[in-house]
């Protein structure tokens, strides 16, 4: 037994129809006759669409459209129905399988999050406290070069530490700073600046400054006066000399 395409296509080239023709006259396109004439009908969107479309065509063609509709129910209704039932069952499951966000997710996240957050505050806290102090130290620069007698020393450790320079305790500021002077020596001077926590972990810092007292710059005019006194005492003590 031939198909409803078979049947279509036949009695169109009975006709002398072409497809052009065809669709001048019922307004489908040509893609579409020829999907009904193949039996191929995947390309229509679903059952409706293509059943509306094959009357049409079977009306223009002159066909007894209750034997070619009972024909067409009896081999590709089914079809449709088989297809729409895939295509449920493929939407559903990828409903299931979509990640849906719940309020007990995001409950899960935040207090997974605050365990991380609080275990790392602990690690901080215990290398903090374990390690060495931190220490810097702002001025002076190493191997700096100074000519006046009296530096100062600034800085910034940890509040729970101790500092001293040279050995002398220096009281950290509210914020951590420091801030004392050093009396220096002509010439090469070490100072050492120490951090001391309470388990008596120790950051030091030893900075060199070389002190180079400026020399008193002696101006010409000086000079000259000195020279001029000089040569006027001489000249005094010549003429002295000759009275008596």
């Amino acid at each position: 037994m031939r198909s409803v395409g078979q049947l279509l296509r036949s009695q169109r080239e009975k006709r002398k129809l072409t497809l052009d023709s065809v669709q001048k006259v019922i307004k489908i396109h040509p893609k579409y006759i020829k999907a009904l004439e193949s039996d191929d009908y995947a390309a229509f969107e679903g059952k409706v669409h293509a059943k509306g479309f094959l009357k049409v065509y079977v009306e223009y063609l002159g066909l007894n459209i209750d034997e070619i509709m009972a024909l067409w129910r009896r081999d590709y209704e089914t079809v449709f129905e088989k297809t729409k039932e895939e295509k449920f069952f493929k939407l559903k499951s990828l409903e299931q399988d979509k990640f849906v966000i719940t309020p007990g997710i995001i409950f899960s996240g935040i207090m997974a999050l605050l365990i991380i957050l609080f275990f790392g505050y602990l690690l901080y806290q215990y290398r903090t406290y374990t390690g060495n102090p931190v220490l810097e130290v702002y001025h002076p620069e190493n191997n700096a070069i100074v000519s006046a007698d009296i530096i100062d020393i600034t800085g910034k450790s940890e509040l729970d530490s101790e500092l001293f320079v040279n050995n002398q305790k220096v009281v950290l500021m509210p914020n951590g700073n420091f801030a004392t002077s050093v009396k220096l020596k002509e010439g090469i001077n070490t100072i050492s600046i120490t951090a001391v926590n309470k388990l008596n972990k120790k950051t030091e810092d030893i900075r060199t400054v070389i002190y180079r007292p400026e020399k008193p710059v002696i101006s010409e005019d000086i000079v000259k006066e000195a020279t001029e006194a000089t040569q006027s005492t001489s000249d005094i003590e010549e003429e002295i000399g000759e009275l008596d």
